[in-house]
């Protein structure tokens, strides 16, 4: 079983994956998670942030919201999170 949120599941999957060691997350939503050319033995219980970030944006998108502020932390979930706002508005 892997890391609870994706700031920790990154430095734990590379390493373990050094070992060809598989880890299973329930909570870690990072896009960058997806990758298997990085991180080929990380699996998760869990959709990635897209949808999620899909989701604000379709909020955003249907009440017409003129001007927004993303607020969010600088680790993986909050720029994971914010990535996936930011590709859906172009």
């Amino acid at each position: 079983v892997g890391g609870l949120h994706s700031a920790i599941s990154m430095p734990v999957t590379s390493m373990a994956t050094l070992f060809k060691v598989t880890q299973i997350s329930y909570a870690s939503t990072s896009p960058k998670l997806s990758s298997k050319a990085t991180y080929p033995y990380f699996l998760r219980t869990i959709p990635p942030d897209l949808i999620q970030g899909q989701a604000m944006w379709q909020f955003v998108a249907h009440f017409r919201v003129p001007s927004m502020t993303f607020m969010y932390t600088q680790e993986a979930y909050g720029e994971g999170l914010f990535q996936a706002v930011v590709d859906k508005a172009s």
